[in-house]
């Protein structure tokens, strides 16, 4: 920038790391399709300098989103699925409660009898016979809410609505997420 009173006008001021990081994210928002597609926005200049500390989630229910950010700025902006009608993924800001590389599901997965699948879903729904439940695998999982709601991977990831409540993310980006958050991170799920 110059020193001589009256040219700065001519000089614009240097761009900072963040003003760049901005830029990106907003020129990959304003891409046909945003926010519908399922691609998904990486800078890895930004997830170097993520850490545990300065990391944060934000999920938009109404675009089917899911952002890490690093301090204020978008690292990974990727696709999501939050929960469907009647079992609405709940909004408001929460602290990652714990996270569990494999963890299987206490309420959803198989019921057995012997060696036979009797049943295959929401095991409180089934008033049948059983002898064994298999949870079903829930991945990288982050809980948000002390009745089951949380983060994790599914291979049926949709661009709508579709899950029994939890937020369903690709294996890539949750495992980008996980990575760079602790207990205790807050989530935003905003409508």
């Amino acid at each position: 920038m110059s020193k001589i009173p009256g040219l700065s006008r001519f000089y614009p001021p240097e761009e900072t790391a963040e003003d760049k990081a901005n830029a990106l994210y907003t020129e990959f928002t304003q891409k046909e399709g945003y926010p519908k597609f399922s691609e998904s926005f990486k800078n890895e200049e930004l997830l170097a300098l993520a850490t545990n500390v300065n990391t944060s989630v934000t999920i938009d229910l109404s675009d089917q989103r899911a952002m890490l950010l690093v301090d204020e700025s978008v690292a990974l902006d990727i696709p999501c699925c939050t929960g469907r009608s009647g079992k609405r993924t709940p909004t408001g800001t929460f602290p990652i409660m714990e996270k569990i590389v494999q963890k299987r599901s206490n309420i959803y997965g198989k019921l057995y009898n012997g060696s036979r699948v009797v049943y295959g879903g929401d095991r409180r729904k089934y008033t049948g016979s059983s002898t064994k439940f298999v949870g079903t695998s829930l991945p990288y999982w982050m809980r948000l809410t002390g009745d089951g709601i949380g983060l994790h991977y599914s291979k049926s990831v949709k661009r709508y609505p579709a899950s029994g409540g939890c937020i369903r993310m690709p294996m890539e980006g949750i495992k980008t997420i996980f990575s760079k958050v602790k207990r205790g991170t807050t989530v935003t799920v905003q409508p």
